[in-house]
């Protein structure tokens, strides 16, 4: 072993009569454990409440929505879905029509949006189809004289206090010019599934049909409002709109989903950012104890450096000595806030201890992502914030003058 490594491993302990040297070691270390622990639990959870966010939302959602820019509808769309189905990385292409209208049952009544879509092509091209609890994903009617199918988001199943193979009223509110003002068309449907894709905004407004049922009800002939596109990867959804735009042209309009929620997701990255500057702070503060700690070893092994010098030792060995004391208290404690950490994330990982309102967070536990590079990150932040905290109070040490603190001895 290095005589610098021992020296600086040996000051970590004082003797009896200066235990409070010991005692600080102590606290800076546990200072130390605690920033890195808390540092690592929180971005770790904001990581996954963003990685939570983005799954809710592409749940229900495709990863690039096509349609006009002024919103018209979309004629000859089987010849424009084909166009998209050919671009590179592009997996799935299904028409939908969205109109808002009310839904009402024996009970209750509630404002929703109606979205039409072709059953197949819509699984194809979301992630809706792993999201039934109730039913399946068939929107086909049984026979010519049946009620059409609907399926209805959870919150909402329970607003109106219905449930599967119950009669539901559409009622939209573009209907015929009378004598009396606008009467609005009604049509009766029959709930054949539930869904939850774990996103209450979804789970309490959204509604499926078929897409031939809803163009039927609102006089749209074969016509659609647009198109959700489903891509290989999401990350490139950006790239791909913009492809998908330019093949069709004007006055076709491709948004991925990043961009139609990018102010959510900027403020989230922003916050996360935020946080882990202030979290930082713990350590920096933390820090202040090894720059104290390491001060008052230098003014307690005085005479101990004078002797060492006088036999020779040179102004780095001295320094090291210190530098490697600090390193030692930020290398313990990150050790121990990591392992802690871990604990901490796994366990709200896996038993979901801490609960939260669905309605207001969009989910119904902390979520919480288990990320090695935000381990790695923190780690050596926290290791070279220790390292520049040593190196004042090493320099002190290695510029002492050895005659005259064994004069003073």
């Amino acid at each position: 072993m290095k005589i610098s490594n021992f020296l600086a491993y040996r000051y970590l302990k004082s003797k009896k009569e200066t235990k409070v040297l010991s005692f600080i070691s102590l606290i800076s270390i546990i200072g130390i454990v605690l920033g890195v622990a808390t540092l690592i639990v929180v971005i770790n959870v904001m990581i996954g409440f963003e990685d939570n966010l983005k799954q809710k939302i592409l749940g229900a959602n495709s990863h690039i929505i096509v349609n006009k820019i002024d919103g018209s509808a979309i004629d000859n769309w089987k010849e424009t879905a084909e166009e998209i189905a050919k671009t590179d990385n592009v997996v799935g292409v299904s028409p939908f029509i969205i109109s808002q209208v009310l839904l009402t049952s024996k009970e209750r009544v509630s404002g929703v949006v109606l979205r039409g879509v072709i059953g197949k092509r819509e699984i194809e091209s979301s992630n809706i189809g792993k999201y039934m609890k109730r039913g399946n994903f068939d929107l086909k009617s049984d026979n010519a004289t049946a009620k059409p199918p609907i399926i209805l988001g959870k919150a909402l199943a329970n607003s109106l206090s219905t449930s599967i193979g119950e009669e539901i009223v559409v009622v939209s509110p573009f209907g015929k010019k009378g004598p009396f003002g606008f009467t609005p068309k009604m049509k009766k449907f029959r709930v054949a599934g539930i869904f939850d894709t774990g996103m209450y905004e979804y789970n309490n407004s959204l509604a499926y049909v078929n897409l031939h049922d809803i163009q039927n009800f609102m006089k749209m002939g074969d016509n659609v409002s647009g198109f959700s596109v489903k891509v290989k990867n999401f990350d490139n959804a950006g790239e791909i709109a913009e492809k998908i735009e330019n093949k069709l042209g004007f006055p076709f309009w491709a948004r991925d989903w990043l961009s139609m929620n990018q102010n959510l997701f900027s403020a989230l990255k922003l916050e996360k950012a935020a946080m882990f500057v202030i979290l930082t702070l713990i350590i920096v503060v933390a820090s202040f104890n090894v720059i104290s700690l390491i001060t008052m070893t230098v003014k307690d092994k005085k005479r101990d450096i004078a002797i060492i010098r006088a036999m020779g030792a040179s102004e780095k060995l001295i320094k090291n000595i210190f530098i490697k004391q600090g390193l030692y208290i930020g290398v313990v404690g990150t050790v121990f806030g990591n392992i802690i950490a871990y604990v901490i994330c796994f366990v709200l990982k896996r038993y979901k201890l801490i609960e939260l309102p669905a309605d207001v967070y969009y989910m119904d536990s902390i979520p919480i992502k288990i990320v090695p590079e935000v381990f790695l990150l923190v780690t050596v932040c926290a290791i070279f914030i220790t390292f520049i905290s040593s190196i004042i109070p090493a320099r002190q040490a290695a510029k002492m003058d050895p005659i005259e603190a064994l004069r003073n001895e």
